[in-house]
């Protein structure tokens, strides 16, 4: 049997994160940083920065939020054609998760109504429920500050890769497409089957995302010994994990981690994922200063608008095979890598079951 690896690292931030900090990112940190991307795909970040305040007032809002009347949610529900707001009916893999959430998006033009037609982009339009203007204020004010610290973290990233720390700005800038979700995982009744899932086993589909849990775990990621690895909640620390998207970049040398969510058991559970997504524009490939003889480039171009679309059919509802990076593997040892892929997602099943 393969040795289990230790829990996720945990990075000593350096304040890095913090308003008006326009220093580099410290060498030691973005290696750090490097180093964890390369192997468990998740690292805690503390002493990062990050605007505290914030940040506890959009968990109050969130918890508001949810403690709201189900007919009320259900008033912002998502649809088919709008990937924004409520949700208590979430897929992953085509199998329901046991949680409730919120999404939100970037607005282009905030001085327009929500549901303007140059507001539209490809997640949709937001929804707020109404008579809640502290909640859509205080979520509006923490999405900036994730905005901000996301491209933060791609000069980081961009500096733990070797490149220029703003060398991949521009599938971002203007234009893209990251969101706020807001979840809420009720505590799982007394007599319900122990293999539902809070959320069950993927990867994220974008560049990064940062994520705040509360002191209540849940989290866990597969190690590369086939075992899961709770990711223990710290004070204040942000989780980030690598996205599908920085693995193609990467070609391969960043990896996206399989993780999931434990059911709930005693006690609700709350977190809030920023998904820092590229512009829809955007094809992703891997980077030519990553490709040479021994490392030919792993997967073929993603366009990023499609590869989304195509993703949220299969979290909205049951729309054949969830849409993952190895349906764009090439072959070789790509191709040995995808089979990888497949065994990992394997033993996760096998796990869960």
């Amino acid at each position: 049997m393969r040795a289990a690896m230790a829990p996720p690292p945990v990075i000593d931030g350096q304040q890095f994160l913090a308003p008006g900090n326009t220093a580099p990112p410290p060498a030691e940190v973005a290696k750090a940083i490097a180093q964890a991307a390369s192997t468990a795909g998740f690292f805690q970040l503390v002493n990062h920065g990050a605007d505290a305040e914030l940040l506890a007032r959009m968990t109050a809002a969130m918890h508001a939020f949810f403690d709201l009347p189900l007919e009320e949610k259900l008033k912002v529900r998502r649809a088919e054609t709008n990937a924004m707001g409520y949700a208590n009916d979430e897929l992953t893999k085509q199998t329901r998760d046991l949680k409730e959430l919120f999404d939100f998006c970037r607005v282009p033009h905030p001085e327009l109504p929500d549901d303007h037609p140059s507001n539209l982009t490809i997640e949709g339009y937001n929804r707020w429920p109404e008579g809640q203007p502290e909640f859509r204020a205080a979520m509006t004010a923490y999405y900036g500050e994730m905005e901000r610290c996301s491209f933060r973290l791609l000069e980081a990233f961009c500096l733990g890769l070797g490149l220029e720390r703003t060398a991949l700005h521009h599938l971002f800038e203007g234009q893209h497409t990251g969101f706020l979700r807001l979840n809420y995982y009720p505590v799982l009744p007394e007599g319900e089957q122990a293999k539902q899932m809070g959320v069950h086993h993927h990867t994220d589909a974008g560049f990064l995302t940062i994520l705040v849990q509360d002191e209540v775990p849940g989290l866990q990621t597969l190690d590369s010994g086939g075992q899961w690895q709770l990711v223990q909640p710290i004070p204040g620390a942000l989780t980030i994990n690598v996205g599908d998207q920085c693995q193609v970049l990467s070609n391969d040398r960043f990896k996206a981690p399989l993780h999931r969510v434990l059911p709930s058991r005693g006690r609700k559970r709350y977190s809030a994922p920023f998904f820092f997504n590229p512009r829809p524009d955007a094809d992703v490939a891997p980077l030519p200063m990553f490709i040479d003889e021994e490392h030919p480039p792993a997967f073929r171009p993603i366009n990023w608008g499609r590869f989304r679309s195509l993703r949220f059919a299969g979290d909205y509802s049951d729309l054949g095979e969830e849409v993952q990076i190895s349906h764009y593997r090439l072959g070789g040892k790509a191709a040995a890598a995808a089979v990888e892929d497949a065994a990992a997602q394997a033993a996760a099943c096998a796990a869960s079951a």
